[in-house]
C-alpha cells in the first residue's frame, strides 16, 4: 500500500468475523490475499530506535514476489487529537537489496546488524472499499490487525482520510494506534 510520505494507523481486531460483517455492510471487496514473514534486525554496536526506523527482510511465501531488504525511516505526526506514523521518504518502504533470504541475511550481518524478531503474518487480506483501502493481518503472538494508510504529502488531509475510514470501518479510537507493528509485537512480548 505505499503512497508518498505515507500516513499511517493500525488498529486492533478483537473479532475478526464480526469485522467481516462489518467490510461487507461497508461494499468492501476482497482483491487478494497474501503471507509473509518480515524478519526484523538491528545494529548489534550502537543505538537504534524502533519506533523511528526499521531494518527488516521481507521473505514473501508465495514465491510471486522476491525476498527484500527493506528500510523504512518514520515519524509521529499529530493532526488535532489523531496521532499517526509519516513515513519521512516519499516511497514509504525503501527495498535496499533483492536476493534469497540467506544472501540478505549474509549482506545484514556484515553491516553489523543482528536478527531481533520474525513477525509472521500468515493470513492477511487486501480491501477495497468505496473510497480507501484497508488490509487485515493475522499475526502469530498478537492476533489479528488491520492497517489503513494514505498518502501524507498533505497530513491534515491524511487525517480527514484515516478518520473518515476509521468511522466506516466501525474502530473504535482507542483501538489505534500510530505504532509500527514490529515494536508493538516487541512490548507485548517484553522485547523492549
Amino acid at each position: 500500500m505505499a503512497s508518498p510520505f505515507e500516513c499511517e494507523v493500525r488498529y486492533r481486531i478483537p473479532d475478526m468475523k464480526v469485522f467481516e460483517h462489518v467490510l461487507s455492510e461497508a461494499g468492501a471487496r476482497l482483491v487478494y490475499t497474501y503471507a509473509f514473514t518480515d524478519h526484523y534486525f538491528r545494529p548489534s554496536s550502537r543505538d537504534w530506535d524502533p519506533r523511528r526506523r526499521s531494518l527488516r527482510i521481507r521473505e514473501w511465501r508465495d514465491g510471486r514476489h522476491p525476498t527484500a531488504i527493506l528500510f523504512t525511516r518514520i515519524a509521529l505526526d499529530k493532526q488535532g487529537d489523531l496521532i499517526f506514523k509519516r513515513s519521512l521518504d516519499p516511497e514509504g518502504k525503501l527495498t535496499l537489496l533483492e536476493a534469497p533470504l540467506d544472501r540478505c541475511r549474509s549482506l545484514l550481518a556484515d553491516l553489523g546488524f543482528e536478527p531481533w524478531l520474525t513477525l509472521v503474518k500468515d493470513q492477511a487480506s487486501f480491501w477495497q472499499l468505496p473510497g480507501f483501502i484497508t488490509v487485515t493481518e493475522h499475526v502469530e503472538g498478537l492476533g489479528w490487525t488491520g492497517e489503513l494508510e494514505f498518502e501524507g504529502t498533505d497530513p491534515e488531509q491524511a487525517r480527514r482520510n484515516i478518520e473518515a475510514a476509521l468511522r466506516v470501518l466501525q474502530v473504535p479510537r482507542r483501538l489505534v494506534t500510530p505504532r509500527p507493528l514490529s515494536v508493538i509485537y516487541a512490548e507485548r512480548h517484553g522485547l523492549l
